[in-house]
């Protein structure tokens, strides 16, 4: 996760590590200049202090942490884009300028979904998947449709892939996973009682989960055995559709497929090949 992230989430800090972490929030622009006893004395709070916030950031020392700052803030202002995600076009563009804007915006939107993106998590998530006798996925709406895609792929390799929101059955595919299994929710606010009420369930039978959202300051993620999160971009209503956030699913889900299909490529490719000349030879059989 992004240290500008922890440090506004503020997870588990002490007092002491709050005030710190604020007063690195609110003074960007000058907090690469300075040392841990400068940074010390302009917090009130001391070397260890500092020390211990490095450390709970998953960084070895102060030279460490002002480097992947240093790269964060390079990153963010390299993001900086005149393209609004929930209104990428004005009712007087041409089409082709509208062409224009949403390739900016897909753009934009995987290059900001990747600096979120973890290489120690992508593995756990790909291998918890390729273990599981079964995945269930809980998407709605929008969501549903990069659900779909992610099952179809994941079906040409062998994969049992169940969407557990379709045709309302949500309850009964909860009531029969197993710790063998294991579910993905997709979901950009994770606030559904539906998906809750899942999640809850899964906490009291140890059925691992993954949820892929926004917030992953919400239960749902912080129920989660891994939670995956995408840029938090999209106002919830004020919006001409919801392409951030597709368009980051789609991302992420094609990131997992590959990162599953690389744990075994040759079998993976072998089984794809196969699939495709039987769906050949049933195309010939229905043509006969």
């Amino acid at each position: 996760m992004k240290i500008l992230m922890q440090l506004s989430e503020m997870q588990n800090f002490t007092p002491n590590e709050k005030s710190i972490a604020s007063y690195i929030l609110v003074h960007k622009e000058s907090i690469l200049h300075l040392n841990i006893q400068e940074l010390a004395k302009a917090t009130y709070t001391s070397h260890s202090a500092i020390n211990r916030l490095i450390h709970k950031l998953g960084l070895s020392g102060f030279k460490e942490f002002i480097i992947k700052l240093a790269r964060e803030f390079q990153q963010d202002t390299q993001n900086i884009s005149n393209v609004d995600p929930n209104y990428p076009f004005g009712f007087d563009e041409t089409p082709l300028q509208v062409a224009k804007e949403i390739a900016e915006l897909m753009k934009e939107t995987i290059e900001k979904n990747f600096t979120f993106m973890d290489d120690h998590l992508l593995s756990q998530t790909a291998q918890l998947l390729d273990q599981a006798n079964r995945i269930f996925i809980y998407a709605l709406g929008d969501s549903q449709i990069r659900a779909k895609s992610f099952q179809n792929k994941l079906v040409k390799i062998n994969k049992y892939v169940v969407i557990a929101t379709e045709l309302s059955e949500w309850a009964y595919h909860t009531a029969n996973l197993t710790s063998e299994d294991c579910a993905i929710f997709l979901t950009y606010h994770g606030k559904s009682p539906i998906f809750l009420k899942a999640a809850r369930h899964f906490t009291r039978e140890n059925i691992p989960f993954i949820t892929i959202t926004a917030t992953n300051q919400s239960e749902l993620a912080k129920r989660s055995s891994i939670c995956i999160q995408v840029p938090n971009d999209e106002v919830k209503h004020a919006k001409i559709g919801t392409f951030s956030s597709q368009i980051a699913f789609d991302y992420v889900l094609n990131v997992i497929y590959s990162c599953i299909y690389k744990i075994d490529y040759l079998k993976n490719m072998q089984t794809l090949t196969q699939s495709l000349e039987n769906s050949h030879l049933n195309h010939m059989m229905n043509d006969v």
